[in-house]
């Protein structure tokens, strides 16, 4: 991994931001998730999902793609280390629609310990640009995004809730982890599901989602969503018409096998 192809690609300003403290390490969420999509476009393909920060690197870094928390949360990390923060790989249980909640291991994500322990994860495809930090509920600390309030809270066992404020009152958990540390064996069988199971969403639904300044913008095989703070407008997705969208709001340029017939 070209450490500074992969900073110029971001637009990281390695200059002023090169310590190992929380100013750089949320200059560096920012830069990803601002330019790299949260994306399954590969599964939609049939297309093998690699893991290795090589090829990971010339997917998102050559082919101006993304991914989905398997892949850009390995390369972040993996980023992360060649600056020197110490991280740890965990294992995370996604809180669905229907209030099910997924298979431990559906979702990867990273803490990182500086002061105090943060979740720093670029590849769940509704979380703030900037890391969380993760408290105690007598001493939470609420992060404040375009797209809304966020915190992570410990519970009695030591279970991490990362959570959404959904109104005044209500908080949702979006996905809940813990501390252990998890290295990549254990999530092999979970991203075999992912990929393959017809019961995994990313194997049911294209899912291209990534935040903006304004908002953020998401698209599935039937619409492309913008939603700012005080505004949602939705565009029919077409066989003729999705190729220029994804370019547009993406940087993607793809065939997307779905969205083909």
């Amino acid at each position: 991994m070209d450490i500074q192809q992969f900073e110029n690609f971001l637009k990281i300003d390695a200059k002023t931001f090169n310590q190992v403290d929380l100013n750089s390490l949320n200059h560096y969420i920012r830069r990803f998730m601002y330019t790299v999509p949260f994306e399954n476009i590969n599964v939609q393909n049939g297309v093998p999902i690699s893991v290795d920060v090589d090829d990971l690197f010339n997917k998102i870094v050559h082919q101006h793609r993304g991914g989905f928390c398997y892949e850009m949360n390995t390369l972040f990390q993996n980023y992360l280390k060649e600056k020197g923060f110490l991280i740890d790989c965990v294992s995370g249980t996604v809180h669905a629609p229907d209030d099910s909640w997924s298979r431990d291991g559906s979702h990867m994500s990273t803490i990182v310990h500086l002061d105090k322990d943060y979740i720093a994860d670029v590849g769940f495809g509704d979380l703030p640009t900037e890391a969380i930090p993760i408290t105690r509920p007598d001493d939470v600390h609420i992060i404040h995004d375009t797209n809304g309030y966020y915190r992570a809270i410990t519970a009695e066992d030591d279970t991490i809730h990362l959570q959404k404020q959904m109104d005044r009152e209500h908080w949702r958990t979006s996905y809940k982890t813990q501390f252990t540390p998890r290295n990549w064996p254990y999530f092999i069988e979970h991203l075999h599901y992912n990929e393959h199971d017809p019961r995994s969403i990313f194997v049911q639904n294209l899912i291209i989602t990534m935040p903006k300044h304004y908002g953020r913008v998401s698209m599935s095989n039937e619409h492309l969503t913008v939603t700012t703070r005080h505004d949602k407008q939705k565009e029919r997705v077409t066989h003729d018409n999705y190729k220029k969208l994804i370019k547009k709001h993406f940087g993607i340029d793809v065939t997307i096998k779905a969205l083909e017939s």
